[in-house]
């Protein structure tokens, strides 16, 4: 795995050959999220460590917004006069998979605590978008939407339609079929939704994390667990290593405030 100018290019080995890698608990809300979009390195690194970030067939991609359609067909293909050697993918086409993956997921956490939603349709729900909306629609009787109110609700249903619809092409490869999970070559990206598949489902609880220079979304404890059974309840910290940073923040403070007060 190397990246060359504006690609990532690999060198293939067959399915086989490969090693079989588990992604981290709470992948899909630490590694993917903290990957920013335009940060080609460490998509390679991501993809050295734990194989394709995509299928090559991009079915696992959601063109529900238009606009990610026509930017896919203008993305420079591997095996291509901008690019000779077959095995690669384009910095562009990584950045539209990484946004579309932490946009499905912020919109996921959102729905994880009260007015979350509400919340995140709030910088677009104004006059502006509203007249432009209208301007826009021919299908219903003007004006429409009627109020801020009712635009408010359009963009709540239109980020939840989107959500389902990213999480559908990206289990694709997990529907029903002959064969184990590894046979359906699965990628970083469908296991990641994979994971909150899996969080929807057992109705996970989705906690933030105490430590005060931390502060992420996490369902999972990191560190040492016996037998892997991570804890999910009574847990404030991410990881013990965030526990014992903010237990140490918190004993210098005390220890600082009794030297200033003795």
């Amino acid at each position: 795995m190397r990246v060359k100018g504006d690609w990532i290019l690999w060198t293939p080995a067959p399915f086989e050959d490969r090693p079989a890698v588990e992604l981290p608990e709470d992948f899909y809300l630490r590694e993917l999220m903290e990957l920013p979009a335009d940060d080609i390195e460490g998509a390679a690194r991501m993809m050295a460590a734990y194989g394709p970030l995509f299928g090559a067939d991009r079915d696992d991609l959601s063109f529900a917004n238009e606009d990610v359609y026509f930017e896919v067909q203008d993305i420079p293909e591997a095996d291509s006069e901008q690019q000779p050697y077959p095995f690669g993918v384009h910095r562009d086409l990584v950045a539209i998979y990484v946004r579309t993956a932490q946009a499905a997921i912020t919109t996921w956490l959102a729905c994880q605590r009260e007015g979350g939603l509400e919340e995140l349709v709030r910088p677009h729900v104004t006059e502006e978008t509203l007249a432009d909306l209208r301007t826009q629609t021919q299908d219903h009787k003007p004006p429409w939407p009627q109020s801020l109110e009712e635009l408010q609700e359009l963009l709540i249903d239109a980020e939840l339609t989107s959500l389902q619809e990213v999480l559908n092409r990206a289990l694709g490869r997990f529907s029903i079929g002959i064969g184990d999970l590894s046979d359906r070559y699965p990628t970083v990206y469908s296991v990641a939704f994979l994971q909150l598949y899996n969080h929807l489902v057992e109705g996970a609880t989705v906690h933030h994390c105490a430590n005060e220079r931390c502060g992420r979304a996490f369902v999972r404890q990191r560190g040492r667990a016996a037998y892997r059974q991570h804890r999910t309840t009574g847990v404030k910290y991410c990881s013990r290593e965030c526990a014992r940073a903010q237990a140490q923040r918190e004993l210098r403070r005390r220890r600082k405030q009794e030297a200033s007060n003795p």
